[in-house]
């Protein structure tokens, strides 16, 4: 049965994907800014700027060329969605150096992937605009490995920040979509880094952004901003997922609009009745799609990279009388590498006169935190959340549109 439906999907989405080839615009050049923003004058798009994901096949090599030196650790559908918010305690800060290691989880027999299937809330959906998403990565399967190829030194970190903050952890495909895991990534409207953040939005969203530092590319800052801000639009669109993805790519103010105009001429105000700029349309099937994807990548014949369920980066607390360039010594990296896991911080030019943060593999954090002064660890984070939460709160149905 399964070969039969591999079968049909070959024969019958090529078409579709040939005439949708080269449509979409680059991952992260949004339409709209987040919180409607007025945005700037637009600036020349990156010529090795990556889009998703049809055309990805053609820009491989460049992809490729971009990734981490090939030295990362290996190892191992309903119209709307809703998860219960949740309110976590603030972790305090100390003085001098502090490292704060993340939680580590069961290796397991599938690595890390296990553990993020395990939370997903969205891939159930079902809907012909997923299904050409998924057509679209099984053409391109090369792609996928290059996200999470890219994506490797990151995904323990953001699924852990994730399940702590208690939202579903298909929002973990979100950067995958934004900016294909490039922290320096740009998009014409001034949405940058990861996440790519608006400036208005993150610093609503407590980022600091000037000439000497900018937030928005601080993994750890933009992360915790980025989440802020799902969070919020968990809470606007009334736990309706699909509404608040739609949001963070859209602005707020244009999804709450679409759905006020479907919901008056009668279509009922689900994502799949809202007029929308195309950009936005077919971003939500696209994360969709990825969450079905890692949900179940042999259904799919794909077969996802193995990553192993532990951490890789730790985040390490600096004291602002300690210099970059101290800290850049005292980490053992070549400075190129410590600079592509900080891309907020710039050589020679110290942050603003606070505390600031850096991310640094494990082994290299903990020696950091032996040779500088006030170095102290602290007890690990645990990941939040209870096991089965989110799943529980949802009513799964089949959407159509």
């Amino acid at each position: 049965m399964r070969r039969a439906t591999r079968l049909i999907g070959t024969l019958t989405f090529p078409p579709l994907l040939a005439a949708c080839a080269h449509t979409l615009p680059p991952a992260g050049q949004h339409s709209v800014s987040h919180r409607d923003v007025e945005s700037p004058p637009e600036k020349p798009v990156d010529p090795a700027y990556l889009r998703l994901p049809s055309d990805l096949a053609l820009l491989q090599d460049r992809l490729a060329s971009r990734l981490w030196d090939g030295d990362l650790p290996v190892g191992e559908d309903s119209e709307t969605a809703r998860v219960p918010a949740t309110k976590r305690r603030k972790p305090r800060a100390a003085p001098g150096l502090r490292l704060a290691r993340a939680a580590s989880g069961s290796p397991g027999e599938e690595g890390l992937w296990q553990h993020i299937r395990q939370k997903l809330v969205l891939s159930d959906i079902r809907h012909e605009a997923v299904d050409a998403e998924i057509e679209a990565f099984r053409h391109n399967p090369a792609h996928l490995d290059a996200l999470a190829r890219r994506g490797e030194p990151f995904l323990h970190y953001l699924a852990s920040e994730i399940e702590r903050k208690g939202l579903p952890m298909d929002v973990l495909v979100v950067p995958m979509v934004e900016s294909a895991f490039d922290p320096l990534a740009a998009s014409p409207r001034d949405a940058v880094g990861l996440w790519q953040i608006v400036r208005g939005t993150g610093e609503e969203h407590g980022l600091t952004v000037d000439e000497n530092y900018d937030g928005r590319y601080d993994i750890h800052a933009s992360t915790s901003a980025a989440l802020s801000y799902l969070k919020h639009l968990g809470t606007v669109f009334n736990g309706d997922w699909l509404l608040a993805l739609a949001a963070y790519n859209a602005g707020e103010g244009a999804v709450q609009r679409a759905v006020a105009a479907s919901l008056k001429a009668g279509r009922g105000g689900s994502f799949w009745t809202l007029d929308l700029p195309a950009e936005t349309r077919a971003y939500v099937p696209r994360i969709l799609a990825l969450s079905r994807i890692i949900a179940h990548p042999e259904g799919y014949g794909l077969k996802l990279r193995k990553i192993r369920d532990r951490p890789y980066l730790t985040r390490v607390e600096v004291d602002s009388k300690v210099r970059v360039a101290e800290v850049v010594a005292s980490s053992g990296l070549p400075e190129q590498e410590f600079f592509r896991m900080n891309p907020a911080l710039k050589p020679g030019v110290q942050p603003p006169k606070r505390r600031y943060d850096v991310l640094l593999p494990v082994e290299s954090a903990a020696a950091l935190a032996s040779i500088l002064d006030g170095a102290k660890p602290t007890a690990a984070r645990k990941r939040g959340g209870r096991r089965g939460a989110t799943l529980s709160a949802l009513g799964r149905q089949s959407g159509h549109g």
